[in-house]
């Protein structure tokens, strides 16, 4: 071998070197980094909101017992409204993991569809049912699915792995991506969402990457940096606990 190739070798194996090195200082950095509740209740009061706020005969859609929260189990009625409890913190750079678990009532105008519910994030806006952001799906079989909702664009990983551009800032005001696999058992499932501001995100379930994105533009081609989040009603019983969160700089 010459000098020139041992030259050229030796560049890209310090470059290889270079590199690992500074993806394990970040993964190090990362693991540091302290995991906290993003919809606490606490003495100084309620740290987050619910949507719709008004509800018939002062009934509630999420019941919220320290770091789990029940969905639609005291509920009265064949008909519930669809709603979610949102952070009132904004997040832009994070890690968010849940466990979820579905109960067995169903109600209109879903009680013969598949149960549905979900996890939104870079809210925007009005927080009104649903409104501007991205949504991990949570439904039966279909946990992971992307939802881009009222305006945002983004780059969606297709399972062959080519890129599709999701542009919901049109007519299309709901479009979705389909997930690369169905991880769900019975029981509880987890989720975790990996999102990197406007760079990217990543759905996992049960450890297993499910849905990938990047490139989020809002409905006037400005990066989607940031927004609340918020996990969904959507007229099914589930239950979500040990809801963490890990905001990353």
């Amino acid at each position: 071998m010459n000098r020139k190739r041992i030259s050229i070798f030796t560049s890209i194996l310090w470059l290889c070197v270079s590199f690992c090195a500074t993806a394990q200082e970040s993964l190090q950095k990362e693991s540091s980094v302290k995991w906290t509740n993003p919809f606490p209740q606490n003495e100084l009061g309620i740290s987050y909101t619910i949507t719709p706020n008004v509800l018939p005969d002062n009934q509630e859609l999420f019941e919220v017992k320290k770091n789990k929260i029940k969905v639609l189990y005291d509920w009265k009625g064949d008909e519930a409204p669809f709603g979610m409890i949102t952070s009132i913190r904004e997040y832009s750079h994070f890690n968010l993991e849940l466990e979820y678990k579905w109960g067995k009532r169903k109600f209109a105008p879903r009680q013969d569809a598949k149960r549905d519910a979900g996890i939104v994030f870079h809210v925007q806006g009005e927080k009104v049912i649903w409104p501007t952001c991205l949504e991990c799906q949570i439904q039966e079989g279909d946990t992971g699915d992307l939802w881009v909702i009222k305006g945002p664009k983004v780059r969606w990983f297709q399972k062959d792995g080519s890129e599709k551009l999701l542009d919901s800032s049109g007519k299309k005001t709901y479009l979705e991506g389909d997930k690369y696999g169905n991880y769900e058992v019975d029981g509880w499932n987890k989720v975790r969402v990996e999102v990197r501001g406007s760079q990217s995100a990543r759905f996992f379930e049960n450890g297993h990457l499910v849905n990938e994105l990047k490139d989020f533009l809002d409905a006037e081609g400005h990066p989607l940096e940031k927004g609340n989040i918020a996990l969904q009603a959507e007229g099914s019983e589930i239950i979500y606990r040990n809801i963490r969160i890990q905001e990353l700089n």
